[in-house]
C-alpha cells in the first residue's frame, strides 16, 4: 500500500486549478487574434453588441440605467429588456477598473474578457457538485470536462461573447451546488420541524446557510434572465418526486420543506425589487407554499397510520383539484404559466434560427452531428451514467442524487427541443460523464473515496472522529499497470475528442463582425450626419416621452446587423434581432422601386447597408420572412450527365429584380444582359417520395426578349429563364433613381464567376 505525503484535497485542488487555467486559456488565447484586430476590439456575436451598448451608457451614468434607448430602433426606440444583473455586474467591474471614469478602450477590454472568466469559473462549482454527489475525483473529472466540451457553452463563453448565457450557466450551477449541499446536510442531520422549534443550531446551521446561498444565487439567476422559471420548475418537480419517495419509505419530509421554503423565499425577496411579473410572482409563491402543504399532508397521513400508497394518490387528486380551481380563478395566468414551461419543449422543427432547432433534428432531418459537436462521447456516456444512477436511486433513495437525475432529465428534454439549451446541459453531461469515468478508474484499482449514501448525523460525526486519528494521504490500490490503463481509457473515452473539438470551436469566431462591417460602420459614424446633432448624445440619459429631432433617421440592413449599427456606427437601425424582421425582408425582395420606396419612407430610413451574405447565404431567410418562399427566387435542378444526375443551382428573374440584389450585385445601375438562358424541365418523384426537377433541354438566346418569346411560343411543358451566376443577370434591370452608392468596404470577397467585390456596401436613399 503506497501513501503520498500530499493530501487528496490538495492534489484535487491543484488539478482543478489547472483545469481552470486550461479553460481560461482555451477561451482567451485561441480566439485572441480574431478579437483584437488592428485598432478594433471585436465582440464575437450579434447580441453582445446589444449588451455592450447598455454597458456603454450605464458606465457613463453609473448606477443609473436608462429604461428607454432611442438608438435601439427607429422609429420608436427600445429598452434594455427586463433583467439587468449581468449588465450591472459588468458595468460595475468596469467602473471600478476605470476608477470611476473608464475610457471606451477599458470598457471594451473588460467586456471581451468577462465571458471567458465566467466560463472558466464554472469549473469550480462543477467540481464541488461532483465531490458532494460522488467523490472528489469524479468532481475533478467533471470539472475538466465542463471546461472542455466544444459546444454551445464553449461558444458562448469565449473571448468577446459578452452575453448573459454564460452567467446563466454559472449562477444556476452555483445555485444547484448549494441546493444539493442543503438537501444532503438536512437529510444527513435528519432535520425536522422539532429542531427548528427547539432552535437546535448544531442541526440547523449548515442546512440553513446552504439554503440561503441557494436562494441568493437562484435570485441572482432571476435577475439575470427572464426565463428563470425554468429552474423553479425543475426544483419544484424534484421536490414533489422526493416528497413521494420519502413518504413511501417512511422518512420525514420536514427537511425538504425547510430547504425549499428558505431557498424560494430568499429568491422571491431578491426578485421583488425588480417588479416581477405576475407569472414569476405566482410561480415562486406556489413553489413556497406547495411543499409546505405536502409536508403537512405527509405528517397527517403518517400520524393516522394510513397506508403510504395513498399519499401519491392524494397528491394527484389535490393537484388536479388545484389546477381546476386555478383555471376557474385565473385561466389566462394558468395558460401563460403552462405555455412558458411548454415552450421549452416545443420542438420548433421549421425555423431558420439555428439555436432554436431540435438538437437531433437540425433543419428537420435526424442527425447526431450537433449532439456530437456539443458533447462528443459525453452525450452517450451520460445515458449510461443516468441508468446506473437511477438503479441506485431506486435501491437507496438518495435525495441529493435524485435532484441530479431530475435536473439532468429536464435539461436533456429542453436540449432535445432546442439546441441552445446545450449550454445548460453541459454541466449535467460533465457530472454524469465524470461519475462514469470514476467508476472505470475505480475498477482499474484506484481507491474509492466516494460520497457515501446519506447517513445519520451521529454516524457521520463518529466517522469523522475516526478519520482524525488516521494520517491523511492519497492511497491507491491495485497494480500500477491496471491504473495506468484505466487513465488511458478514461482519457480517450471522455477527454480526447473533446480536446480536439474544443480547439476547433475556440479557434473560430464566425459570428464576429467582419473587417468589412467594421470598416463600413466606422465610415458611417465618421462621415454621415449624427441623427441627434451631437455625438456625445450616445452616452447621455434619456427621458420618456422621447421626441426624435427632425435630424433623426434610420439605417436599414438585414435584422442580424441591427446591434452592430447601434454600437459600432452609433446610428439607429430600423430593425434588430430583438424586434424581429420589421419589414426589411419585403423591402429587400421588392420587385420594383416604387414599392421599395414606400417601405423606406415608412421606416424613415436614409441609408441601406447590404453585404454579400444578405444576397447569397442568407437570402433564403430574406425570402421566407418576406412572406414568399426561397423557391420563388432560386431552386435546385438536376441535369443528366454520364448516366447520373448532376446537381445545379439556378437563379430566377425574381431574384435579380429584388432590391437587395439590384443594389449589392449591380450597384443599382442599369443592366442589359448579354444573353438569356432558358431551361425546360420535368418534375419527378424520388424513391422516398421526394420531388425533384430534371432538366430536359437548355437553350441560350442573345436577348431577354427572344427568350421570353420562345417560352410564349411553347404550348406545353415547364420552362424557366435562369442563370447559375447570381452576379450575371439574364433579365434587363433599370437603373434605380433613389439609391446612390456612397461607400464600398475595402475588404472584398470573391464572386462565383471570378473577380472580387466589396463585402459591404452603403447606399443613400433620396426621396
Amino acid at each position: 500500500m503506497s501513501q503520498s505525503r500530499f493530501s487528496p484535497g490538495l492534489i484535487a485542488g491543484i488539478i482543478v486549478a489547472l483545469f481552470f487555467g486550461a479553460a481560461l486559456y482555451l477561451r482567451v488565447a485561441l480566439p485572441y487574434d480574431q478579437v483584437f484586430v488592428g485598432d478594433w476590439i471585436k465582440f464575437t456575436s450579434v447580441d453582445p453588441y446589444f449588451h455592450m451598448r447598455i454597458v456603454d451608457n450605464l458606465v457613463h451614468n453609473f448606477p443609473h440605467l436608462n429604461s428607454f434607448d432611442p438608438y435601439m430602433l427607429y422609429p420608436g426606440g427600445g429598452g434594455p429588456g427586463g433583467c439587468h444583473f449581468f449588465q450591472y455586474l459588468l458595468a460595475g467591474i468596469t467602473w471600478l477598473v476605470g476608477l470611476g471614469s473608464p475610457t471606451q478602450h477599458t470598457i471594451d477590454i473588460v467586456g471581451v474578457y468577462f465571458p471567458a472568466v465566467l466560463g472558466a469559473l464554472t469549473v469550480i462549482p462543477v467540481y464541488f457538485i461532483g465531490k458532494a454527489l460522488f467523490n472528489r475525483w469524479a468532481g475533478v473529472i467533471a470539472a475538466g470536462l465542463v471546461g472542455l466540451f466544444p459546444g454551445e457553452f464553449l461558444g458562448r463563453s469565449i473571448l468577446g461573447f459578452t452575453d448573459y448565457h454564460v452567467a446563466e450557466t454559472l449562477f444556476t450551477t452555483i445555485a444547484m451546488l448549494f441546493l444539493i449541499l442543503a438537501v444532503k446536510n438536512a437529510r444527513q442531520r435528519e432535520l425536522t420541524f422539532g429542531h427548528l422549534k427547539q432552535g437546535d443550531w448544531s442541526i440547523l446551521a449548515k442546512p440553513l446557510i446552504y439554503s440561503l446561498l441557494a436562494g441568493i444565487f437562484l435570485g441572482i439567476y432571476f435577475l439575470t434572465w427572464m426565463g428563470a422559471l425554468l429552474f423553479v420548475f425543475i426544483i419544484f418537480v424534484y421536490l414533489i418526486i422526493q416528497l413521494i419517495i420519502d413518504h413511501l419509505k417512511g422518512r420525514s419530509t420536514d427537511y425538504l420543506c425547510f430547504v425549499s421554503t428558505i431557498t424560494f423565499l430568499v429568491a422571491l425577496l431578491m426578485f421583488l425589487p425588480a417588479s416581477p411579473g405576475i407569472m414569476s410572482l405566482a410561480s415562486l409563491i406556489i413553489a413556497i407554499l406547495i411543499p409546505i402543504a405536502l409536508a403537512i399532508l405527509s405528517c397527517l397521513i403518517a400520524s393516522r397510520d394510513i397506508k403510504p400508497f395513498f399519499y401519491p394518490v392524494a397528491l394527484l387528486g389535490l393537484g388536479l383539484a388545484s389546477l381546476a380551481i386555478f383555471h376557474i380563478i385565473n385561466p389566462a395566468l394558468l395558460g401563460s404559466m403552462i405555455g412558458r414551461i411548454g415552450i421549452l419543449w416545443a420542438w420548433p422543427m421549421e425555423t431558420t434560427v439555428l439555436e432554436m432547432q431540435p438538437i437531433l433534428f437540425p433543419g428537420g432531418d435526424f442527425s447526431w452531428l450537433i449532439a456530437w459537436g456539443n458533447f462528443t462521447t459525453g452525450f452517450f456516456l451520460s445515458f449510461i451514467s443516468l441508468g446506473i444512477l437511477i438503479y441506485f436511486i431506486i435501491k437507496r433513495g438518495e435525495a441529493d442524487k435524485t435532484l441530479l437525475i431530475v435536473w439532468s432529465l429536464a435539461m436533456l428534454a429542453a436540449t432535445l427541443s432546442m439546441r441552445r439549451f446545450a449550454y445548460y446541459f453541459v454541466v449535467n453531461v460533465a457530472l454524469l460523464t465524470g461519475y462514469l469515468s470514476w467508476l472505470i478508474l475505480e475498477f482499474a484499482g484506484f481507491k474509492k473515496t466516494a460520497a457515501e449514501p446519506v447517513e445519520s448525523f451521529q454516524k457521520v460525526k463518529k466517522k469523522a472522529k475516526q478519520k482524525k486519528r488516521q494520517k491523511s494521504g492519497f492511497r491507491l490500490r491495485g497494480s500500477k499497470l491496471n491504473m495506468a490503463f484505466g487513465i488511458i481509457v478514461v482519457f480517450f473515452l471522455s477527454f480526447f475528442s473533446n480536446v480536439i473539438g474544443a480547439i476547433n470551436v475556440a479557434s473560430l469566431v464566425p459570428l464576429a463582425p467582419s473587417d468589412g462591417w467594421c470598416e463600413s460602420l466606422s465610415w458611417l459614424k465618421d462621415n454621415t450626419a449624427d441623427p441627434f446633432g451631437n455625438p456625445d448624445f450616445y452616452y447621455e440619459t434619456y427621458e420618456r416621452p422621447f421626441q426624435y429631432p427632425e435630424t433623426a433617421y434610420g439605417v436599414t440592413a438585414w435584422w442580424d446587423y441591427g446591434y452592430w449599427i447601434t454600437r459600432i456606427g452609433h446610428r439607429i437601425p430600423t430593425s434588430n434581432p430583438g424586434t424581429g424582421h420589421h419589414g426589411e425582408a419585403p423591402l429587400f425582395t421588392a420587385q420594383d422601386e416604387t414599392s421599395a420606396n414606400e417601405i423606406m419612407d415608412k421606416f424613415g430610413s436614409r441609408y441601406v447597408i447590404i453585404d454579400r451574405p444578405t444576397v447569397t447565404t442568407k437570402f433564403h431567410a430574406v425570402a421566407t420572412y418576406s412572406g414568399s418562399s426561397p423557391e420563388n427566387f432560386h431552386d435546385v435542378y438536376y441535369q443528366p450527365q454520364d448516366n447520373k444526375l448532376v446537381r445545379l443551382y439556378f437563379f430566377y428573374p425574381e431574384y435579380y429584380r429584388s432590391l437587395a440584389v439590384r443594389l449589392y450585385n449591380f450597384d443599382g445601375s442599369q443592366v442589359t444582359p448579354q444573353s438569356s438562358n432558358v431551361i425546360s424541365y420535368e418534375e419527378r418523384t424520388g424513391p422516398e417520395g421526394e420531388p425533384y426537377k430534371v432538366i430536359t433541354e437548355a437553350k441560350s438566346f442573345p436577348t431577354y426578349e427572344e427568350a421570353e418569346a420562345y417560352i410564349s411560343s411553347q404550348e406545353s411543358g415547364n420552362y424557366r429563364i435562369v442563370n447559375t451566376d447570381p452576379f450575371v443577370s439574364p433579365v434587363p434591370l433599370e437603373a434605380l433613381e433613389h439609391y446612390k452608392l456612397i461607400y464600398s468596404s475595402d475588404s472584398s470577397v470573391m464572386k462565383p464567376g471570378g473577380g472580387m467585390i466589396s463585402e459591404v456596401k452603403i447606399f443613400e436613399y433620396t426621396e
